[in-house]
């Protein structure tokens, strides 16, 4: 893994909150089909750069679950490192176009709230993480890439 590559998208990342008309803070780490690179090394390296957690989505996941970890960590003001497994349900997916539309969560019937609202932390981002072949035969979502300022294949 090129070390100073993952800096510069990390940097590419943290300069994004600051471009007037863009709020696209949500990053993507595709893994090519024939890296040797983990989740985990990529993981162990951002987390020597920036305060950052990890959130496995799987099959074993679900999406509300995943949605209370996310706000949880930004409580945190941490980054988020979201390694992708299974096909986006929707109120994942909804959550993470309003981020990158607005860079905020508005979810509905969430703690006690009706709808729950809490904005992203000015020094808190999403890192997403997957396959590419996943990415292109597993998720439904025709626009899945376009969520994404920095996109950085490994």
């Amino acid at each position: 893994m090129n070390k100073e590559r993952l800096k510069d998208f990390i940097l590419s990342l943290q300069k994004v909150y600051k471009q007037p008309k863009r709020t696209f803070d949500l990053g993507l780490i595709v893994k090519e089909p024939k890296s040797k690179i983990t989740s985990e090394n990529v993981f162990n390296e951002i987390k020597k750069i920036v305060p950052i957690e990890k959130i496995i989505y799987d099959e074993r996941t679900l999406d509300e679950e995943v949605m209370e970890q996310i706000v949880n960590i930004f409580e945190k003001e941490k980054w988020v490192f979201l390694e992708i497994k299974k096909d986006i349900g929707s109120p994942i997916l909804n959550q993470l176009k309003h981020l990158a539309n607005y860079n905020s969560f508005q979810i509905l019937d969430f703690r006690g709230q009706e709808v729950f609202e809490m904005k992203m932390p000015e020094n808190s981002r999403v890192i997403v993480f997957s396959e590419r072949n996943f990415i292109e035969n597993k998720i439904n979502y025709p626009h899945f890439y376009t969520l994404f300022g920095p996109v950085w294949g490994i």
